[in-house]
């Protein structure tokens, strides 16, 4: 059978990250992979085409179409699914990914056939089969107006098999994260052991926090041709015992990487010497959940940590001269003050990237908030992009609230002292990052415009 795997783009009203990386469709190279013996498979990428769906689905007339998505992309994926059944009723539509497994219901529609919701690279190929031969239906699956019980769910299941990252050979060269340039991806362990109360990480995994053998991660990074890594778990730095193994098997095997991993503020201000260690086998940047410098705020976000623990965390990052991207979730009752106090101390800090969330409830999430002080609706899916402003501010009007986020992003983004830091980046990178950062103020500003 031919099989279309199609990553959709983001929408238009979607701020944010999409403008300063992109990087590969991973789980799609994982399900292209599993099936790709016995069925042709092929790989679009949307955010990189000039051409639309319809283009790609006429072109290569598939069997069956598959989109995965975030919760931005709902709108996408179902508009991808209805133009497939209008070129061809007979095509078999299966959506998936890691916001479908958690709300099916959300795109529950007509133009959908299958849902995965458990196990995808376990139940993907079964639901091939099928397609194929009528096997038994898999479990995991979710037909039309089909509702999800947890307890008829399989159990969880987090292996996986290295990606055949030759699917999309003609995309590869163009990923990139900020600063990291033709990038690839690895994943090392699924889910977090910290309980923080916005984060839908946990609710992905159902509270699992699972890592891969490491023996099988170095095996895949043989694979992987990029120079630049960037190690997407939810939390990289979790066990010292597990890290000294990881740089001792580096060593080893003579890998010579440069990574990009997400990792708690807890943990490096608690293990200068592993931070110290991991620049020497290539460590450039560490994407850090500081979230608040308040000890009050970070307790109400269930974060576990306070704000000495932050400032101590990028000293060592300064130290060592590791990257820091820093995220910021920025509270409703935050006023103008509270916008220049944070803003001064992050600068104080070193920070030169970062990126501000409004503090947004995600369905699933643990977050406490006042219902009726939500201003935008569930259902607008491509503004739940953790950049709009969800919840009204207390202290300000949203359009105040707006031009205070964008004030913070110019003071420390194009401050003197980060732009000569960015200099030691080759200079396409630099472009990038300007055009990407160009692109979100505009946004920025746009939105701010539409509240006058």
């Amino acid at each position: 059978m031919r099989i279309l795997f199609l990553r959709p783009e983001a929408p238009k009203e979607t701020i944010g990250l999409q403008h300063v990386m992109i990087v590969e469709p991973l789980e799609l190279e994982l399900l292209a992979t599993v099936v790709e013996k016995d069925n042709e498979v092929i790989i679009i990428d949307l955010i990189l085409e000039k051409e639309s769906c319809d283009f790609f689905i006429k072109r290569y007339n598939p069997d069956i179409v598959c989109v995965t998505g975030y919760i931005t992309h709902t709108r996408e994926m179902l508009t991808i699914c209805q133009k497939a059944k209008e070129y061809n009723p007979n095509i078999i539509t299966i959506v998936g990914g890691v916001y479908i497994e958690k709300l099916p219901e959300n795109i529950n529609s007509p133009y959908v056939d299958y849902r995965v919701v458990r196990n995808a690279l376990i139940t993907f190929p079964l639901l091939i089969n099928f397609i194929q031969n009528k096997d038994d239906f898999p479990r995991g699956v979710l037909r039309i107006d089909e509702e999800m019980d947890e307890s008829t769910l399989p159990e969880y299941d987090f292996n996986v098999p290295i990606p055949n990252r030759t699917l999309i050979q003609n995309y590869r060269k163009k990923y990139f994260y900020v600063f990291h340039p033709k990038v690839a991806l690895l994943k090392t362990s699924f889910g977090c052991p910290f309980p923080c109360s916005f984060c839908f990480c946990r609710k992905i995994t159902g509270d699992n926090y699972v890592e891969r053998d490491l023996n099988e991660i170095i095996e895949e990074l043989k694979t992987i041709k990029e120079k630049e890594i960037y190690i997407v778990d939810d939390n990289f730095l979790v066990s010292e015992k597990r890290l000294v193994e990881f740089f001792n098997l580096l060593e080893k095997n003579n890998i010579h990487k440069r990574f990009l991993i997400f990792g708690r503020a807890d943990f490096i201000a608690n293990h200068p010497e592993i931070i110290k260690r991991f620049k020497h086998l290539g460590l450039r940047t560490i994407i850090v959940g500081i979230e608040s410098l308040s000890d009050n705020e970070l307790n109400t976000l269930n974060k576990n940590t306070i704000a000495t623990t932050n400032e101590e965390a990028m000293r060592i990052l300064n130290k060592y001269q590791v990257d820091c991207y820093a995220s910021i979730i920025a509270m409703p009752e935050w006023d103008k003050a509270d916008f220049r106090n944070i803003t001064n101390k992050l600068i104080r800090l070193g920070i030169r990237f970062v990126n501000i969330q409004p503090l947004t409830p995600l369905e699933k999430t643990d977050i406490e908030f006042d219902y009726s002080k939500l201003i935008i609706p569930r259902s607008e899916y491509e503004k739940w992009d953790l950049a709009h402003v969800m919840i009204a501010p207390e202290k300000m009007t949203l359009k105040e609230y707006y031009s205070e986020i964008r004030k913070m992003y110019l003071k420390i983004l194009f401050r003197p002292s980060s732009l000569l830091h960015h200099l030691k980046y080759p200079i396409q990178m630099q472009i990038k990052l300007l055009r990407g950062t160009s692109r979100v103020k505009k946004q920025y500003k746009n939105k701010i415009k539409c509240l006058s």
